[in-house]
């Protein structure tokens, strides 16, 4: 009798498991060449990722093969989360979020050695009508292993990501609230899916 019990528990566990991950949001970001403009409710979130690796910018360096930046955010109240992946492919992102407060719950880093994924906590608020500058948020490993500690900074750099923004999308002026990411200052990343060398 406990062995029939057992196996509808498990399907049940598996379904609420799958939920958790499945039942999030993918949000890509705008891209390049179009118009910023956000949806009624929604404000618009910009910045750049720096991925520092042997101390140079991993997304600035020349491409020797693409590289990817995502993370998953959880909305702070109502618990939805959104799938951003990929956040960006050379260090600037834009994206078209509901106003609120968000939690960055996961990271996840594609380069030539595979697929990297970990933590580095932080937060961000969202302000509706408007641009919402997150600020540079730098991200250093400390050694490359196959699981790799890392170093997380935000430095404020209005001036450029302005510039960025006029020479990538389709500028339309807005007014703009400096709401600088919280980052922890430690965090991991972990080689979850190793690329075979080529």
């Amino acid at each position: 009798m406990q062995r029939s019990r057992l196996v509808p528990n498990l399907l049940v566990a598996a379904g609420i498991a799958g939920c958790v991950w499945g039942c999030a949001e993918l949000v890509l970001p705008i891209q390049p060449g179009t118009p910023l403009v956000e949806k009624p409710g929604d404000g618009l979130v910009f910045g750049r990722i720096a991925v520092i690796r042997d101390g140079e910018d991993q997304f600035s360096a020349l491409p020797s093969f693409p590289k990817e930046f995502g993370w998953v955010l959880t909305q702070a109240g109502s618990g939805k989360r959104y799938v951003v992946s990929p956040l960006t492919q050379n260090g600037v992102f834009v994206l078209d979020l509901p106003a609120g407060s968000y939690e960055v719950s996961k990271l996840m880093y594609d380069e030539r050695a595979g697929l990297w994924e970990g933590r580095l906590p932080a937060r961000f608020s969202v302000q509706s009508s408007g641009l919402n500058y997150v600020g540079t948020w730098t991200i250093e490993f400390t050694n490359l292993g196959p699981s790799s500690k890392i170093i997380g900074k935000v430095v404020n750099q209005l001036d450029e990501a302005r510039d960025d923004l006029k020479q990538t999308y389709t500028w339309k002026q807005l007014p703009v609230t400096v709401s600088l990411l919280e980052s922890a200052q430690e965090g991991y990343l972990s080689l979850v899916r190793p690329r075979a060398e080529q």
